[in-house]
C-alpha cells in the first residue's frame, strides 16, 4: 500500500500542472515554432529533403546550429557528455553513462535559469506594456465604449489607445493597430507608435491627416520588411464617427434597425510600405452616423 501511494504521489507530481490544452500547444505550436526557429539560421542543404543523404545532411545542418547557438562553455559540456555517452555505449561502461548524464543535468540547468530569468523579464515588460494601454475606456455623451486586451504572448506589437482632443470634450480618436513581427521587437515599435500618434493627434483634427503624417514618421523608424497597421476613428461632438483604415481588419458593423452586420472596409495601405504620395492616394476617410441600438467592432486578431 506505500509503495502504491509513492506511485500514485509520483504520478500526480507529473501531471498536476498537466492538461490537453498545453499538449495541443506543445504539437500544434511549440514544435513548429521550435522548427522554424532553426530551420531559418542553419544551412540550407541542396540535397533533396526526402533522400537518406538529403535526410543525413539536414540533421547534420541542424545540430550543428544547435551547437553553434550555444554559449561556447555549454557547447564544451555537450560535446563533452556526447563524447562520454558514446564511448560508455561501445565499452559498456556505465560510470561514464552518469557521467554524461550529471553533465546533460548541469546543461539543462543552465538553460533553465536563463529561460526563467527572461522569463521574468519578459514579465516585467508585459506588466509596462499593459501600464502603457488605456486602463479604463473614456466616457462620451453619443456612444458606450468599452474595451479588451490580451496578448497572444508576453508582449508584441498590438496597440489600441483613447486620444482625447483637447479642444472639444466629446471628439475622441480611437486607435487599434498591429505592429508586423511579435515579441520584444515589436513591443519596442508599439511604445514609439503610441507616443508619435499621440502626438501627431494633438495637432491634427481628422483621422486621414493623422494617418498621413503617422506614414511619414514611422517611414523612417521601422525596419525595412516591417510596417504598421491601423484602423483609427474619430468620435465627434455631433455623433458622427469618422473612419480611415490603413491595411488593418475591417470595421465590424451591426444596424439595430435592419438587424444586419456588415463589414466597413475603407482604402488604405499598410503603414511604412510605401511612399507617402501612394499611401495618402490609397486612403479613405469615411464616415458613419450610427443610431441608437447599433454597435461598432473595431478587431485586432493574431
Amino acid at each position: 500500500m506505500a509503495n502504491f501511494n509513492r506511485i500514485q504521489r509520483l504520478f500526480q507530481f507529473y501531471t498536476s500542472d498537466l492538461s490537453i490544452k498545453e499538449i495541443e500547444k506543445l504539437v500544434k505550436r511549440d514544435i513548429p515554432e521550435l522548427y522554424d526557429f532553426y530551420a531559418s539560421r542553419m544551412k540550407q542543404s541542396e540535397k533533396p529533403k526526402n533522400s537518406i543523404s538529403g535526410l543525413i545532411h539536414f540533421l547534420k545542418n541542424l545540430f550543428f546550429e544547435f551547437l553553434n547557438l550555444l554559449t561556447p562553455i555549454r557547447r564544451i559540456i555537450y560535446s563533452v557528455a556526447l563524447i562520454f555517452f558514446v564511448i560508455a555505449i561501445i565499452n559498456n561502461n556505465w560510470n561514464l553513462i552518469i557521467y554524461s548524464f550529471l553533465l546533460l543535468n548541469l546543461l539543462i540547468a543552465f538553460e533553465l535559469a536563463d529561460k526563467l530569468t527572461a522569463k521574468n523579464e519578459l514579465a516585467v515588460a508585459r506588466e509596462i506594456q499593459k501600464s502603457l494601454m488605456p486602463q479604463s475606456p473614456p466616457k462620451n455623451s453619443y456612444f458606450e465604449i468599452s474595451a479588451c486586451y490580451e496578448p497572444a504572448k508576453e508582449v508584441g506589437g498590438d496597440y489600441y489607445d483613447f486620444i482625447n482632443y483637447d479642444s472639444a470634450p466629446d471628439k475622441i480618436f480611437i486607435a487599434i493597430g498591429d505592429i508586423s513581427g511579435k515579441g520584444m521587437a515589436a513591443a519596442i515599435y508599439m511604445v514609439q507608435v503610441q507616443a508619435i500618434l499621440r502626438n501627431i493627434a494633438g495637432e491634427c483634427t481628422t483621422p486621414k491627416t493623422i494617418l498621413t503624417n503617422l506614414n511619414k514618421s514611422l517611414k523612417n523608424i521601422l525596419q525595412k520588411g516591417s510596417f504598421f497597421t491601423i484602423s483609427l476613428a474619430s468620435m465627434n461632438s455631433n455623433g458622427t464617427l469618422h473612419l480611415c483604415r490603413a491595411g488593418h481588419l475591417p470595421l465590424l458593423y451591426f444596424r439595430n434597425r435592419s438587424n444586419d452586420c456588415v463589414n466597413i472596409i475603407p482604402s488604405g495601405i499598410g503603414i511604412g510600405l510605401t511612399q507617402s504620395e501612394i499611401f495618402v492616394n490609397s486612403l479613405e476617410q469615411i464616415e458613419i452616423k450610427a443610431e441608437r441600438g447599433d454597435i461598432l467592432v473595431f478587431l485586432q486578431m493574431e
